[in-house]
């Protein structure tokens, strides 16, 4: 599974790991499309750029998984399922602030067109 991500195209599409925010949380913020961000809390902390979206809900961050530069994983909290022995990944808390606007070398290469839209 995901063994595409480390080809050199890959890499310039997506240079680092991304993080979906909602506009209203983003404007709220101050960000836009391609700025980069701390997400951090007591687990850990990583550096992502921001894509806002309307797929989360405000309040919701939505962090991406098996970037090759990685980091999503540090922050996940250190509870598991007692049935299943599942990390809470989707009930992990966090916050966000803005590090940096866009990154010129990244808005060349990078699409934050809109996604989730099917017209």
């Amino acid at each position: 599974m995901g063994t595409d991500r480390h080809l050199p195209e890959k890499a310039l599409a997506l240079p680092l790991p991304y993080v979906e925010a909602n506009p209203e949380d983003a404007k709220r913020l101050g960000l836009k499309s391609g700025d980069l961000v701390e997400v951090y809390n007591e687990e850990g902390n990583g550096t992502f750029l921001v894509y806002v979206t309307d797929a989360v809900k405000p309040g919701t961050l939505f962090l991406v998984m098996y970037h090759w530069r990685g980091t999503s994983n540090s922050l996940v909290s250190g509870y598991t399922d007692p049935k299943t022995t599942i990390p809470w990944y989707k009930g992990t808390r966090a916050n966000l602030r803005k590090v940096a606007g866009a990154i010129p070398s990244v808005q060349k290469t990078a699409s934050f067109l809109q996604q989730n839209k099917f017209d």
